[in-house]
């Protein structure tokens, strides 16, 4: 990878010896990739929060990275942590995994870092600047990134929280992979037969995620008018099982023109016709049940944003939860905020938790008193067996309702 004079210098440490490691690791991954060089980015999304998914390495890198003097030279902005960081004590958190917890986000802090934890920066307030069709990024939470490139035609890779943590020391990061238009271009289309409702969305993202994750995917048959959330729902699958970092929807999303030049060129090699039937019949291989005795039910990965909780509040006008029932939800701070004069209000009137800062998927259920839940999200219900060991099983969020609600 060829580095300019001025890139050269911050290598060999002429601005500190935080910009001079960020440089080293953006070279090893742009040379890993076959890169040519280096590109300015708007943003940074840095994942690797929650104590209970990184333990003590990131406080030991945190440390030594601001013992270097090294901060933030872009918005940067963090993923969920590992618990509600004013309310840990009202749900039982041990004190031992709240001061480490405590500990991880003063030193993200202390680079310049914009503490509102959330998964959905691209629509959470007072977290990184809004995004825009063709800016570079370097984000690193599965979710963002499909959404960025997909419903946003913003460009950033599938980073992982040290290379998306270099970039924004630097605010540059590698040309390659998404950031060019090849690899953006579709080579598979998808049709779908039937009327889609909001939970198919989480289906069909896990059924492509899990036979053809080497494919850039074109949807056919999504409406026009497809709820934001439930295409929010659609990525987060795909990304959590099959790892993909971009889709399209044809007459929808930014990039016609990419499609269509991968329609011209011959690229799009094969057709794939699904229908809802379908799709219904692989869930339980997909997502095996946990049974129906479930007292909790847990929204929001990807954290809730403002069409979510309108919806929620829908369903639940005029309705509470039934004794022994627990209906939580995990969002962000700031819309918390935003919203709590109304919506927030009437949910916790109907019995609802509602925290900020985290989400079920990278907090210990477990030490909190949890063992079994219900959720509307195909990501929680391929993450949380897998890190917290607890069953899981998806439901529509209209059945989650009738179960958890008079």
């Amino acid at each position: 990878m060829q580095l300019t004079k001025e890139e050269e210098a911050i290598l060999a440490g002429d601005e500190g010896e935080g910009r001079a490691f960020a440089m080293k690791v953006l070279m090893n991954l742009g040379d890993l990739e076959d890169a040519s060089c280096l590109i300015p980015i708007v943003s940074a999304h840095i994942s690797g929060v929650s104590y209970h998914t990184a333990g003590e390495a990131l406080i030991r890198v945190l440390e030594d990275l601001n013992g270097m003097g090294a901060r933030v030279s872009v918005p940067t902005s963090l993923n969920p942590a590992g618990m509600d960081l004013r309310l840990w004590e009202t749900l039982g958190y041990p004190d031992d995994f709240a001061n480490k917890q405590l500990r991880i986000i003063e030193l993200y802090s202390r680079l310049g870092i914009d503490i509102t934890c959330s998964c959905i920066p691209y629509e959470t307030p007072q977290s990184v600047q809004p995004i825009r069709m063709g800016d570079h990024l370097s984000w690193s939470e599965s979710n963002a990134v499909i959404y960025a490139n997909s419903m946003v035609g913003a460009r950033t890779n599938r980073e992982s929280g040290i290379s998306a943590l270099a970039a924004a020391i630097l605010g540059k990061t590698p040309l390659w992979g998404m950031h060019m238009d090849g690899p953006r271009m579709p080579t598979l289309e998808v049709k779908m037969e039937g009327k889609m409702e909001p939970h198919h969305f989480d289906l069909l993202g896990a059924c492509i995620g899990s036979d053809h994750n080497s494919n850039v995917v074109v949807f056919k048959g999504i409406p026009q008018d497809a709820d934001r959330g439930a295409l929010k729902h659609l990525g987060a699958a795909m990304a959590a099982k099959g790892g993909h970092a971009i889709f399209h929807l044809h007459g929808i999303t930014p990039e016609q023109n990419l499609v269509q030049k991968a329609y011209d060129t011959g690229m799009i090699e094969e057709r794939l016709t699904l229908t809802i039937g379908e799709l219904e019949k692989r869930k339980d291989e997909l997502y095996p049940s946990s049974g129906n005795d479930i007292d909790t039910f847990v929204l929001g990965c990807p954290h809730f944003g403002v069409p979510e909780f309108q919806r929620l509040n829908k369903l639940l006008s005029g309705r509470r939860l039934k004794t022994g029932k627990r209906l939580i939800v995990f969002t962000s701070r700031s819309i918390i905020k935003m919203l709590e004069e109304h919506i927030v209000l009437s949910l916790r009137d109907s019995g609802v938790e509602i925290y900020g800062d985290t989400c079920m998927v990278v907090t210990p259920l477990r030490s909190i008193g949890i063992d079994r839940v219900g959720t509307d999200s195909g990501k929680a219900s391929h993450y949380i067996p897998r890190m917290s060991g607890v069953e899981t099983t998806l439901l529509p969020l209209e059945k989650i309702v009738d179960l958890c609600a008079d």
